[in-house]
């Protein structure tokens, strides 16, 4: 497993880099990138088998890649391996254990909140990253990724959640939000403490990986983001809370992630009540990441709201005509003000290079309706 069994040409992954780069400034591009991923299981490993042993895990990232670069030549895909260890890392690292169904193909969850009471907020203490929890398999899994692959594919940062999802997985949602009101002092200094050790992690994993620009972002997608815009934080719990919290709560710790690794993006699977707020972080942020299912109803709002300055990364989780029915829905609402880069998980069997050219022609549409801001010689080099 030493080297890669089949090749990438590195001018055509600079030249599908280019073109993100260019969407995310807002300049022209003949069309909006489509990342397409095909996921193959060669092995049959269960979610468990490859969340508990970093070779077989690798080895699934690899056919990964391996599928998604081969089977869709004319693609935008840009090659990214995910060490994951789950999305409770951080929280193990705090001493929050995980539970495991009896179903081998469902991911691991936190067994029971530590935190029983607001006083607990004062008790937490900073763990040690080379020692305590999950962190330091994510830390060596990452690694090993990347000397396994000679660093010729970038990994994401590990899975570890962040500020009010690692609050909700130690202190469970009742007391978090019970926080917010009563004990909002305390809950800032634990956020603070989270996000410290959070920052520490991703520092480890930058060394780790090489340097920052051999990650795809800090946090887990791997999707890859340009240079400088590295930073990226999960905040699924403002999903359940009103727009003020996400102000007061979210916005000013997830903006220490920016400051330091770049202002690049946020997860939010959807709902959104406080997407107007998304863009506004110190300093402002360009991207985010969120699920069609959970966020089509908001898409007016974010049209207004990202109009010539915002990125939305939309995982359809749709099939076949569908998927292709819902992206040009996307493109006539969403056009020419805000680019919508599509996500779509497609199976071989269901014949990725042909889904692939539908998705194409709607991308070239949109590209054509966008308003673009000035061409530059930059903005125009990868129009291929």
């Amino acid at each position: 497993m030493r080297h890669l069994d089949f090749d990438m040409d590195a001018d055509e992954v600079e030249r599908r880099r280019q073109r993100i780069r260019d969407v995310w400034d807002y300049r022209p591009v003949d069309h909006i990138p489509v990342h397409m991923v095909v996921p193959v299981n060669p092995h049959g490993y269960t979610v468990r088998e490859h969340f508990l042993d970093g070779d077989k895990q690798l080895r699934l990232e690899l056919a990964k890649v391996k599928a998604s670069w081969q089977m869709v030549p004319e693609g935008d895909y840009i090659p990214g391996m995910r060490p994951d260890i789950g999305c409770s890392g951080l929280a193990t690292a705090f001493g929050a254990e995980v539970h495991w169904a009896d179903d081998p193909n469902q991911t691991c969850w936190i067994k029971a909140p530590i935190i029983k009471s607001l006083d607990g907020l004062e008790k937490l203490r900073r763990p040690d990253i080379t020692r305590d929890g999950l962190v330091p398999e994510g830390l060596r899994r990452l690694e090993f990724f990347v000397e396994t692959t000679e660093g010729r594919i970038p990994v994401s940062g590990l899975d570890l959640a962040g500020g009010l999802n690692v609050a909700l997985d130690l202190m469970g949602a009742e007391l978090l939000f019970r926080a917010m009101r009563e004990a909002p002092e305390a809950l800032h200094r634990a956020l603070d403490l989270i996000n410290d050790v959070w920052m520490e992690i991703i520092e480890a994993s930058i060394q780790a990986a090489g340097g920052i620009n051999n990650l795809t972002t800090t946090d887990f997608p791997d999707l890859w983001f340009p240079e400088g815009k590295k930073g990226h934080t999960s905040d699924d719990v403002s999903a359940m809370m009103k727009a003020e919290w996400f102000v007061e709560f979210s916005r000013p710790h997830q903006s220490r992630i920016y400051q330091r690794f770049g202002p690049g993006g946020l997860h939010n699977c959807g709902p959104h009540p406080a997407l107007e707020h998304y863009l506004d972080h110190d300093p402002p942020i360009t991207a985010v990441d969120v699920a069609h299912a959970y966020s089509a109803a908001d898409l007016p709002r974010f049209k207004k709201a990202f109009a010539g300055r915002g990125i939305i990364y939309l995982e359809f989780g749709l099939r076949g005509q569908q998927a292709v029915d819902a992206w040009r829905r996307v493109m006539e609402l969403m056009t020419p003000d805000v680019v919508v880069i599509p996500i779509i998980s497609v199976l071989p069997p269901e014949d990725p290079p042909a889904l692939h050219a539908r998705f194409l022609e709607i991308a070239k549409e949109y590209a054509r309706r966008m308003n673009w801001r000035s061409a530059t010689p930059e903005a125009t080099r990868c129009r291929c």
